[in-house]
C-alpha cells in the first residue's frame, strides 16, 4: 500500500520497497529522519528529505545518505486540480516511460508507484541538493540560460515530430479535452486575478489590458491549428524554470538536471523556451539575449537531428511571442493556488509576474493574435 503522504512513510515500508527495487544492495535501513522540503506554489507537492542510516557502511556500498520523497500535496484544492490534469500520474510515468528513452538528465529514480483507484502516488528519487540551484528570484545568468536552452533542445530533438510522440496516452495533446479544460480554468482564474488588488499591484502598467486581450483569444491560442500547427511538436516540460533545474558543472555532457515533471505535455517545443526566458531570466538580461537564445534553440535542434518543418527564425519568433502569452496560464494558476503568506513568497510571485508580463509587453506579443 502506498503511504498517504510523506509523513506516513514507515521504516518497514521504506525497507520493503527499496529492497525490491534493488536500491539497498542487500543491506537494510536502521533508521531515518524525515524533513519537509519544497514548500511553494501550485502543484509542487508534499516533499521530504529522508536522511538514511544503514546497517552497513553506506560509502563502501555507494549508497546515498539522503533521498527525496515526493507525494501529492495535502491541500484539497491543489490535489483535485492535479488529479484533473493527471499531474501525479504524469510525473511518475515521465520517470518510467519517457526519461529512459530520452536525452535528458533527471534525478535518479529509486521507487515509483501509483494507485488511481485509491488516488495514491509516490516517488523516491535522488537528492540533487549537492548540485547548484539558482534562486528563482535572482534568476539565471547568461551561461546558465544557455545551458538550459541547450538541455531542453537536446531533450526535445529526440521526440520532434517522432512516430512515437503521441504514444503516451497519459500526456495531454494539442486540441484535446485537457486543453479545453485549461482554457476554461485560465479564463476563470484570470477574472479572479484581474480583480485582485494584490495581483494588480504586482504587475507592470499595461498588464491588465494585455491579459484581457489574451483572455479573449485564449481559446485560439490553446486550441486552434493556426496558433499550434500540426507540425514541429515535441514533449514540453511546461514548467521549465530556474527552480526546477539543478546545475552539475563538472558534467560537461549533461550539466542540467530537470525536476518537477508532472506537467509535461505534447505541444510546440518553444513553449519551454518562452517560459524559461520570460520567467527565470532578469528582465534586462532577457531583453538583450532572448533572440539569441531562440536562434540557439533552433540551431541546437538541427544539430541533434530534429526535422524542423519551416521553423526558420521569423516563424519561430511568432510562436515564441504566442508562447509567452500561453504561459500566462501557469502564472495565474500559481497566483490562485500559491501560499502568499510570507514576504518571500510575495516577492517570488511579484518577480515572476513582472518578468512574464514584461516579455509580453516588450515584444507586443498581443499583435500576433488575430484581430
Amino acid at each position: 500500500m502506498i503511504p498517504k503522504d510523506t509523513e506516513s512513510i514507515s521504516l518497514e515500508w521504506l525497507n520493503d520497497v527499496l529492497d525490491k527495487s534493488g536500491f539497498l544492495k542487500g543491506t537494510r535501513i536502521e533508521s531515518f529522519t524525515n524533513e519537509r522540503i519544497g514548500i511553494g506554489f501550485g502543484l509542487v507537492g508534499n516533499m521530504a528529505k529522508l536522511t538514511l542510516k544503514y546497517k552497513e557502511d553506506r560509502t563502501t556500498m555507494n549508497l546515498p545518505e539522503t533521498i527525496v520523497a515526493k507525494w501529492p500535496p495535502a491541500d484539497e484544492n491543489a490535489f483535485n486540480l492535479g488529479m484533473q490534469f493527471r499531474a501525479w500520474e504524469r510525473e511518475i510515468r515521465f520517470y518510467t516511460e519517457v526519461a529512459p528513452k530520452s536525452r535528458v538528465r533527471v534525478p535518479k529514480l529509486y521507487y515509483s508507484d501509483y494507485d488511481l483507484e485509491n488516488k495514491r502516488f509516490g516517488l523516491l528519487i535522488e537528492d540533487c541538493s549537492k548540485y547548484t540551484a539558482v534562486d528563482q528570484i535572482e534568476g539565471l545568468n547568461y551561461e546558465q540560460t544557455k545551458m538550459a536552452i541547450i538541455a531542453i533542445a537536446d531533450f526535445q530533438a529526440r521526440w520532434w515530430d517522432n512516430d512515437d510522440l503521441f504514444s503516451f496516452e497519459f500526456m495531454p495533446k494539442p486540441y484535446s479535452s485537457v486543453s479545453e479544460t485549461a482554457v476554461a480554468v485560465f479564463k476563470m482564474y484570470w477574472d479572479m486575478c484581474r480583480n485582485n488588488e494584490d495581483f494588480k499591484s504586482m504587475v507592470p502598467e499595461g498588464s491588465i489590458e494585455a491579459g484581457d486581450i489574451i483572455k479573449e483569444k485564449f481559446s485560439w491560442l490553446y486550441l486552434s491549428k493556426e496558433s499550434i500547427p500540426e507540425e514541429n511538436f515535441s514533449i514540453c516540460h511546461f514548467d521549465y524554470r530556474a527552480d526546477n533545474l539543478f546545475f552539475d558543472f563538472e558534467n560537461k555532457e549533461q550539466p542540467v538536471i530537470m525536476i518537477d515533471l508532472g506537467q509535461a505535455v505534447v505541444s510546440g517545443g518553444i513553449l519551454d523556451v518562452a517560459y524559461l526566458l520570460g520567467g527565470s531570466v532578469p528582465i534586462d538580461l532577457r531583453r538583450k539575449i532572448e533572440k539569441e537564445m531562440v536562434q540557439l534553440y533552433i540551431d541546437r535542434l538541427l544539430e541533434q537531428g530534429a526535422n524542423l518543418k519551416n521553423l526558420l527564425f521569423d516563424r519561430a519568433w511568432t510562436f515564441y511571442c504566442r508562447s509567452v502569452m500561453s504561459n500566462l496560464f501557469l502564472a495565474v494558476l500559481a497566483f490562485i493556488n500559491g501560499d502568499l503568506s510570507s514576504e518571500r513568497s510575495k516577492k517570488f510571485m511579484k518577480v515572476g509576474l513582472q518578468r512574464g508580463f514584461a516579455a509580453i509587453l516588450d515584444n507586443d506579443a498581443t499583435k500576433t493574435l488575430p484581430s
